[in-house]
C-alpha cells in the first residue's frame, strides 16, 4: 500500500539547553550513530549472502542490459524479491533494530525514533543491492535524529512552547514579535518533529524542526508571466520577454572558502604534529593507523564544520534572494533547461594528450616539446561552492507551492547552445566561445540560449517563427544588461569581454561624435 503524503514545509526553532539537557541530546545522537553502524554490519552480511544468489545475480545482469522501461521495471521488482529473500526489506530491519533497542538501548530512545534510523538505513540498503556500496557512519558524523509522530518521542507542546525529548523538556527560544511568518506557520498542524545540532564555534546549538501539514505562508509574491531559464555550472540566465538577467550564484563565496581552507590546513598541521607515526617519511598517511584526537585538535575540528556551516548557509541565503528577485518579476510559468551536474561533477575517465606541444626543461637542464596531458577535471569545486542544483530546485519549490507551473525542458532535444534561429540550422561551437553572431548581431551565448527557451515549444523544439519575431526585442534587452555590467563592473569570465569592451566602445564614441 502506497503511503500517504501530503504538502508540507519545515519550521526551525533554537532549544535552549543546559549542560544536561546538552548531554542528553548528545548521548541520544550517538546511541542513534551506533545503532546504524551495527544496522550497516548485519546489511553488509546480508549482502554478501544475496550476491551469491545465482537468480539474484542473473536478474541484476539483465536489469542492468535492458534498454525498456517497463521491462526493466519488471527485473528491478525480481530483484526486491530476491532481497527480501534475506531479509533485505525495510521491516526486516525495522524488526532487527527493534531487538537492538530492547537488548542495548532500553530507555534511552523511543521506538518510533529506531524504526526512522532504520528507514534511513534502507535508503542505503536500495543503492547497494543495485551495486553500490554502503558506508559506516563516522565518529560524530550524526547531526539529527527524527520521529514518526508528532505524539511519541519528540513532542511539542504549542500551549508551553516548549519540546519533550524522550522524557526531558527543553524550553525554545522564543519568536519575536516582528517575524510574522513564523507566527503564522506555528498555526499549522505538526506532522512530526525531528532534532539537529549545528556547529557554532567550538560547541553545538540545537534546533527543533516542526514539520508542518500544508503549503508554507507566501513572503514574497509571485509575478505573472513566463520565465526561461539556462542553468549554468556556477551563473544562471534568465529571459522573461521583456528583461534579460545573467547572474552569478553565491558570488562572495570565496570569503567563505578561505576560512574553510584556513580551518582545514590548522587541522591538518595538527593532526601531523599530534601523530607523527601514522605518516611515512613523504608525509603520506599510512593505511591502517588510526589518528588520536587531542583536544586541540576536537577544537580545529569543530571550527572547520563552523566555517562550513557559514558557507552553505550563505549559499542557501544567497541562492534563496535570487530566486525570489526574479519570481516576483515573472514565475507563474517557469521553463528551465535540464542540467545533469551528477555527470558535470565527475572526473573524465579518459586519458588523452593536448594537440599542441609544450616546451619543457627536464632536471638536467636539457630543453625538449612534449605534448602535455589534457586535465581530467570538471566542474566538482564550482558546484561545491555555488551549489546550482539547490538553486533550481528552490525556484521549483517556490514555483509549485504557488500553483505555478514547472516545464522541463530537454537539453538534448532542444540544443539551445547549437540553435541559430535565422538558419534554422545547429551550429556547434567550443565551451570557451561566450560569443556567436546570429543575423549579423553578436549575441552572448548563455543569453540566447535562454531566448530559445523562452520559445521552446511542448514537444522540446525551437519555435522559429517565436524567435524570429522577438529577437528585436531580445537585442534591446541584452544592451540593457551590458549596460548595467559596464555601470556595476561586473567581470565574470562566463560571460566573456568582447560584447562589453564592444559597448564600451560605442560609449567612447558617442560623446565624441555629438
Amino acid at each position: 500500500m502506497a503511503k500517504n503524503t501530503t504538502p508540507s514545509f519545515v519550521v526551525t526553532r533554537r532549544i535552549i539547553t543546559d549542560d544536561r539537557g546538552y548531554d542528553k541530546l548528545n548521548k541520544i545522537m550517538r546511541i542513534t550513530e551506533r545503532m546504524y553502524n551495527a544496522g550497516v554490519r548485519h546489511c553488509i552480511k546480508q549482502l554478501n549472502e544475496l550476491k551469491k544468489d545465482v537468480w539474484y545475480k542473473y536478474c541484476l545482469g539483465q536489469f542492468f542490459a535492458c534498454k525498456d522501461e517497463k521491462e526493466s521495471k519488471r527485473w528491478s521488482k525480481e530483484i526486491f524479491i530476491c532481497a527480501a529473500a534475506y531479509q533485505l526489506t525495510e521491516y526486516d530491519l525495522h524488526a532487527y533494530f527493534g531487538r537492538g533497542k530492547v537488548s542495548g538501548y532500553e530507555g534511552g530512545i523511543g521506538i518510533n525514533i529506531v524504526q526512522k534510523t532504520a528507514t534511513a538505513l534502507y535508503s542505503a540498503v536500495k543503492k547497494a543491492i543495485f551495486g553500490k556500496k554502503i558506508h559506516f557512519r563516522k565518529f560524530e558524523e550524526t547531526f539529527s535524529f527524527e520521529d514518526k509522530k508528532a505524539t511519541s518521542g519528540i513532542i511539542y507542546k504549542d500551549k508551553t512552547d516548549t519540546v519533550t525529548v524522550c522524557g526531558t523538556v527543553f524550553k525554545l527560544k522564543p519568536a519575536r514579535k516582528s517575524d510574522i511568518w513564523l507566527q503564522k506557520a506555528m498555526k499549522y498542524k505538526v506532522k512530526y518533529c525531528r532534532i539537529i545540532r549545528e556547529p557554532f564555534g567550538i560547541h553545538y546549538r540545537f534546533f527543533l524542526q516542526l514539520v508542518m501539514e500544508g503549503i508554507p505562508p507566501q513572503k514574497h509574491a509571485i509575478g505573472v508571466g513566463t520565465m526561461a531559464i539556462d542553468p549554468g555550472v556556477s551563473t544562471m540566465t534568465s529571459y522573461n520577454g521583456s528583461k534579460l538577467s545573467f547572474k552569478e550564484l553565491a558570488p562572495d563565496v570565496n570569503k567563505y572558502q578561505d576560512k574553510v581552507i584556513k580551518e582545514q590546513n590548522r587541522l591538518s598541521k595538527l593532526t601531523r604534529i599530534n601523530n607523527p607515526e601514522c605518516y611515512d617519511d613523504k608525509g603520506v598517511h599510512i593505511k591502517g593507523m588510526r589518528i588520536q584526537y587531542s583536544k586541540s585538535m576536537k577544537r580545529a575540528k569543530m571550527r572547520l564544520r563552523t566555517a562550513y556551516k557559514k558557507q552553505r548557509v550563505y549559499v542557501e541565503q544567497s541562492n534563496n534572494n535570487l530566486a525570489n528577485e526574479w519570481l516576483e518579476a515573472s514565475g507563474s510559468v517557469v521553463k528551465i533547461e535540464t542540467m545533469s551536474y551528477k555527470g558535470l561533477q565527475k572526473k573524465s575517465s579518459k586519458t588523452e594528450r593536448q594537440n599542441k606541444e609544450s616546451a619543457v626543461t627536464d632536471k638536467t637542464g636539457r630543453k625538449r616539446n612534449i605534448r602535455k596531458f589534457k586535465r581530467r577535471k570538471r566542474f566538482g569545486g564550482s558546484i561545491l561552492k555555488h551549489a546550482p542544483s539547490g538553486f533550481l530546485s528552490t525556484i521549483k519549490r517556490k514555483v509549485t507551492a504557488t500553483c505555478g507551473i514547472v516545464i522541463d525542458v530537454s537539453a538534448s532535444k532542444l540544443k539551445a547552445s547549437q540553435y541559430n534561429h535565422a538558419s534554422d540550422t545547429y551550429e556547434k561551437a567550443l565551451l570557451s566561445d561566450r560569443e556567436k553572431v546570429i543575423d549579423g548581431h553578436m549575441v552572448q551565448r548563455d543569453c540566447y540560449s535562454s531566448f530559445v527557451v523562452f520559445y521552446a515549444t511542448d514537444d522540446n523544439e525551437p519555435d522559429m517563427e517565436g524567435c524570429l519575431n522577438g529577437f528585436a526585442k531580445f537585442l534591446v534587452c541584452q544592451d540593457e544588461l551590458i549596460k548595467e555590467m559596464i555601470h556595476d563592473n561586473f567581470n565574470n569570465p562566463n560571460f566573456g569581454t568582447k560584447l562589453i569592451n564592444i559597448k564600451k566602445q560605442q560609449f567612447r564614441e558617442e560623446p565624441a561624435a555629438a
